[in-house]
Protein backbone atom coordinates (compact mmCIF):
# COMPACT_ATOMS: atom_id res chain seq x y z
CA UNK A 1 0.00 0.00 0.00
CA UNK A 2 1.49 3.49 -0.93
CA UNK A 3 2.19 5.88 1.75
CA UNK A 4 -0.93 8.34 1.64
CA UNK A 5 1.66 11.31 2.87
CA UNK A 6 3.83 10.04 -0.22
CA UNK A 7 1.34 10.68 -2.42
CA UNK A 8 -0.59 13.76 -0.86
CA UNK A 9 3.11 15.37 -1.21
CA UNK A 10 3.58 14.32 -4.80
CA UNK A 11 0.00 16.17 -6.16
CA UNK A 12 1.00 18.92 -3.94
CA UNK A 13 3.73 19.63 -5.82
CA UNK A 14 2.41 19.16 -9.40
CA UNK A 15 -0.70 21.55 -8.50
CA UNK A 16 2.01 24.30 -7.27
CA UNK A 17 4.53 23.38 -10.14
CA UNK A 18 1.66 23.67 -12.36
CA UNK A 19 0.78 27.26 -10.36
CA UNK A 20 4.06 28.85 -11.04
CA UNK A 21 4.75 27.72 -14.60
CA UNK A 22 1.42 29.67 -15.14
CA UNK A 23 2.79 32.74 -13.64
CA UNK A 24 6.52 32.68 -14.26
CA UNK A 25 8.80 30.63 -17.40
CA UNK A 26 10.07 27.19 -16.85
CA UNK A 27 13.73 28.18 -16.19
CA UNK A 28 12.64 30.25 -13.17
CA UNK A 29 11.10 27.47 -11.44
CA UNK A 30 14.18 26.54 -8.71
CA UNK A 31 13.71 23.39 -6.62
CA UNK A 32 13.73 26.05 -3.83
CA UNK A 33 10.95 27.94 -5.04
CA UNK A 34 8.48 25.24 -5.72
CA UNK A 35 9.47 23.60 -1.80
CA UNK A 36 8.61 26.93 -0.58
CA UNK A 37 5.65 27.46 -2.52
CA UNK A 38 4.93 23.62 -1.60
CA UNK A 39 5.27 24.38 2.06
CA UNK A 40 7.92 21.94 2.21
CA UNK A 41 11.81 21.52 2.64
CA UNK A 42 14.00 20.94 -0.14
CA UNK A 43 14.71 16.93 0.91
CA UNK A 44 11.46 16.31 0.49
CA UNK A 45 11.50 17.48 -3.15
CA UNK A 46 14.33 15.40 -3.77
CA UNK A 47 12.59 12.54 -2.58
CA UNK A 48 10.00 12.36 -5.24
CA UNK A 49 12.09 13.93 -8.22
CA UNK A 50 15.51 14.70 -9.11
CA UNK A 51 14.66 17.81 -10.48
CA UNK A 52 11.92 20.38 -11.94
CA UNK A 53 12.49 18.60 -15.46
CA UNK A 54 11.92 15.15 -13.83
CA UNK A 55 8.30 16.46 -12.74
CA UNK A 56 7.82 18.36 -15.86
CA UNK A 57 8.21 14.86 -17.73
CA UNK A 58 5.54 13.40 -15.62
CA UNK A 59 3.28 15.86 -15.88
CA UNK A 60 3.65 15.83 -19.23
CA UNK A 61 3.27 12.25 -19.63
CA UNK A 62 0.08 11.39 -17.41
CA UNK A 63 -2.00 14.06 -19.79
CA UNK A 64 -0.85 11.54 -22.67
CA UNK A 65 -1.19 8.69 -20.98
CA UNK A 66 -5.07 9.97 -20.72
CA UNK A 67 -5.19 10.95 -24.51
CA UNK A 68 -3.72 7.50 -25.47
CA UNK A 69 -6.37 5.61 -23.62
CA UNK A 70 -8.96 7.56 -24.98
CA UNK A 71 -7.17 6.34 -28.53
CA UNK A 72 -6.86 3.13 -28.11
CA UNK A 73 -10.40 2.39 -26.75
CA UNK A 74 -11.66 3.90 -29.70
CA UNK A 75 -8.89 1.92 -32.08
CA UNK A 76 -11.08 -1.23 -32.38
CA UNK A 77 -14.18 0.83 -33.86
CA UNK A 78 -11.32 2.54 -35.83
CA UNK A 79 -9.78 -0.39 -37.58
CA UNK A 80 -13.15 -2.06 -38.23
CA UNK A 81 -14.84 1.20 -40.23
CA UNK A 82 -15.21 0.82 -43.67
CA UNK A 83 -14.09 4.29 -43.68
CA UNK A 84 -12.07 6.73 -41.45
CA UNK A 85 -13.33 8.82 -39.17
CA UNK A 86 -10.58 11.05 -37.05
CA UNK A 87 -13.77 12.52 -34.76
CA UNK A 88 -13.54 9.35 -32.87
CA UNK A 89 -10.62 10.25 -30.95
CA UNK A 90 -12.30 13.46 -29.99
CA UNK A 91 -14.76 12.57 -28.48
CA UNK A 92 -16.58 13.73 -25.94
CA UNK A 93 -14.49 12.66 -23.30
CA UNK A 94 -11.20 13.74 -24.75
CA UNK A 95 -12.69 17.28 -25.69
CA UNK A 96 -13.89 17.41 -21.63
CA UNK A 97 -10.43 16.63 -20.39
CA UNK A 98 -9.15 19.19 -22.86
CA UNK A 99 -11.53 21.99 -21.72
CA UNK A 100 -10.91 21.45 -17.73
CA UNK A 101 -6.99 21.10 -18.32
CA UNK A 102 -6.55 23.78 -20.88
CA UNK A 103 -4.07 25.84 -19.46
CA UNK A 104 -2.22 23.52 -17.76
CA UNK A 105 -1.73 21.55 -21.08
CA UNK A 106 -0.71 24.72 -23.01
CA UNK A 107 2.20 25.90 -20.77
CA UNK A 108 3.17 22.21 -21.04
CA UNK A 109 3.39 22.79 -24.60
CA UNK A 110 5.58 25.48 -24.07
CA UNK A 111 8.53 23.39 -22.63
CA UNK A 112 11.31 22.96 -25.26
CA UNK A 113 12.41 19.43 -24.44
CA UNK A 114 13.26 17.95 -27.75
CA UNK A 115 11.79 14.60 -27.80
CA UNK A 116 10.36 14.65 -24.47
CA UNK A 117 8.37 18.21 -24.99
CA UNK A 118 4.78 17.18 -25.01
CA UNK A 119 4.17 18.28 -28.51
CA UNK A 120 6.62 15.54 -29.72
CA UNK A 121 5.41 12.71 -27.43
CA UNK A 122 1.67 13.96 -28.98
CA UNK A 123 3.04 14.00 -32.31
CA UNK A 124 4.36 9.96 -31.85
CA UNK A 125 1.26 9.20 -30.71
CA UNK A 126 -1.00 10.49 -33.18
CA UNK A 127 2.09 9.39 -36.23
CA UNK A 128 1.12 5.66 -34.73
CA UNK A 129 -2.18 5.86 -34.27
CA UNK A 130 -2.44 6.59 -37.35
CA UNK A 131 -0.32 4.66 -39.17
CA UNK A 132 -1.72 1.39 -37.94
CA UNK A 133 -5.36 2.62 -38.79
CA UNK A 134 -4.67 3.86 -42.54
CA UNK A 135 -1.70 1.54 -42.80
CA UNK A 136 1.05 4.58 -43.96
CA UNK A 137 4.33 3.99 -44.28
CA UNK A 138 6.42 6.28 -41.61
CA UNK A 139 7.79 7.68 -44.76
CA UNK A 140 4.35 8.20 -46.79
CA UNK A 141 4.01 12.60 -47.06
CA UNK A 142 0.01 11.35 -46.18
CA UNK A 143 1.17 10.25 -43.20
CA UNK A 144 2.82 13.73 -42.41
CA UNK A 145 -0.52 15.24 -43.37
CA UNK A 146 -2.87 13.22 -41.34
CA UNK A 147 -0.60 13.77 -38.03
CA UNK A 148 -0.64 17.92 -38.50
CA UNK A 149 -4.16 17.42 -39.23
CA UNK A 150 -4.78 15.67 -36.05
CA UNK A 151 -2.14 18.21 -33.89
CA UNK A 152 -4.19 20.92 -35.76
CA UNK A 153 -7.33 19.54 -34.02
CA UNK A 154 -5.56 19.58 -30.94
CA UNK A 155 -4.64 23.29 -31.22
CA UNK A 156 -7.93 24.28 -32.51
CA UNK A 157 -9.81 22.66 -29.65
CA UNK A 158 -7.51 24.26 -26.94
CA UNK A 159 -7.88 27.38 -29.08
CA UNK A 160 -11.54 28.12 -29.77
CA UNK A 161 -12.64 25.14 -27.03
CA UNK A 162 -14.58 23.31 -29.45
CA UNK A 163 -14.29 20.82 -32.05
CA UNK A 164 -13.95 21.94 -35.90
CA UNK A 165 -16.78 20.44 -37.94
CA UNK A 166 -15.88 17.99 -40.82
CA UNK A 167 -17.73 21.26 -42.95
CA UNK A 168 -15.11 23.10 -41.15
CA UNK A 169 -12.13 20.97 -42.38
CA UNK A 170 -13.53 19.68 -46.17
CA UNK A 171 -13.73 23.53 -46.39
CA UNK A 172 -10.31 24.44 -45.18
CA UNK A 173 -9.04 21.07 -47.21
CA UNK A 174 -10.39 22.31 -50.21
CA UNK A 175 -8.96 26.01 -50.50
CA UNK A 176 -5.66 24.16 -49.80
CA UNK A 177 -6.42 21.76 -52.59
CA UNK A 178 -6.92 25.00 -55.06
CA UNK A 179 -3.60 26.35 -54.08
CA UNK A 180 -2.24 23.33 -55.04
CA UNK A 181 -3.91 23.20 -58.33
Amino acid sequence: MADLRFERTDEMLQIQFIKLLTQIPFEQISVSKLAKSSKIDRTTFYAHYENTYQLAEKIINQHLAFIKNVIQKSMPQQLNATYFDSYAYFNDALVDYLMENQVEIQHLRQLNFGMNSFDAKLRNLFNQTYSKILHFKTEDFGQYIITNLALSNFDFILEKQRVPSKKEIRDGLAKIITYFS
